[in-house]
């Protein structure tokens, strides 16, 4: 936890006037709810967002993004995380992929927030980009009050980020003016991101496709079922499940399914991927986030190489369930 409180040159805390303004909207505070909702308020409220202000400076660095009293929602961010890390709270950083029609027809852009790890809940996401008409973000925890509702074909990367991604603090370094950021704005052409009900449809056409392809004879009714559009958008909806896209090129090409943290439930990726090494990517990312030790998966016989290589081991008989064969495995990780 430790690495998301340093300082670093973009978040540069130990400026004086940055740790002045942290140190005073943590005074009188209880507890380090009341810091991060004094600090969250000011940034959003106080500090413009350069985008509905057309302020024509871009800034980058937490030091001048409260110099200049401008910003875009990732510099922001970056003021934002330096006042809590300045009062010892865990800070991160967080993307979402959006549709940017707002200032330039139909492209997408990463958005900038942060992730914060309070004591009585976890990390909880707060988004400082301003309100205005149709955007009312909020501090209210454990409920999470962003800027945006994610629509179809926008996403939230799954990461919390120690620091700003390169390509954000690229584009804030090098576009000076209003006009340049907007003709430039940073973008990721693949990433883990976190399933919503709206990619049920994607994720139940990926599952049958491959099903299909896989199995020599038809696949069973049940099966058919239990991969419906229908019923990945309960699983996605349920506290049970957790579902990761990985997305490339504008489409979901493949995801991971954990149920109650500790079992791989599905793991699929589109069969015009297969190779790519996006299965074991998907791996990696649940082995950084969740305790994979002792993980299990009922694994189809197809997919047993795929487990064993992840550290997957065999546990038990191969066991049959209504026409389908499958291998219990547990992760020795």
């Amino acid at each position: 936890m430790k690495e998301f409180l340093e300082e670093s040159e973009i978040i540069d805390f130990k400026n004086k006037e940055v740790f002045t303004l942290a140190k005073e909207l943590a005074q009188d505070c209880k507890n380090d709810e009341e810091i991060v909702k004094n600090c969250f308020t000011y940034v959003r409220d106080t500090i413009h967002h350069s985008g509905d202000f057309k302020d024509e400076i871009t800034t980058c660095k937490a030091s001048d993004v409260l110099k200049y009293k401008t910003g875009w929602c990732y510099a922001k961010s970056h003021l934002l995380a330096a006042l809590l890390r300045a009062n010892g709270i865990p800070t991160g950083f967080c993307y979402q992929r959006l549709s940017c029609s707002e200032y330039k027809k139909d492209i997408y852009c990463l958005h900038g927030l942060n992730a914060v790890y309070l004591k009585n809940h976890g990390w909880y996401k707060i988004d400082a980009r301003g309100n205005k008409k149709g955007v009312n973000a909020q501090f209210n925890p454990p409920f999470e009050e962003l800027a945006f509702k994610l629509e179809e074909d926008e996403f939230d990367l799954a990461h919390i980020y120690i620091e700003p991604l390169d390509g954000v603090v690229e584009s804030l370094t090098k576009n000076k003016t209003y006009d340049e950021m907007i003709n430039i704005f940073p973008d990721v052409s693949h990433f883990i991101g976190k399933a919503k009900t709206l990619d049920a449809q994607r994720l139940s056409q990926i599952t049958n496709e491959l099903t299909s392809y896989i199995f020599e004879k038809e696949v069973p009714k049940w099966f058919e079922d239990e991969l419906s559009k229908e019923n990945f958008e309960k699983r996605i909806s349920s506290t049970e499940y957790e579902h990761f896209l990985y997305v490339q090129e504008n489409k979901i090409v493949g995801f991971i399914a954990i149920k109650n943290k500790n079992q791989l439930f599905h793991l699929f990726v589109d069969k015009k991927y297969h190779k790519k090494g996006i299965a074991k990517e998907l791996w990696n990312f649940i082995k950084e986030y969740f305790d994979v030790s002792n993980m299990s998966v009922n694994a189809s016989l197809y997919a047993i190489k795929t487990y064993e290589s992840f550290g997957f081991k065999i546990n038990g008989e191969e066991k049959e369930y209504l026409g389908l064969k499958y291998q219990p495995m547990i992760c020795i990780c």
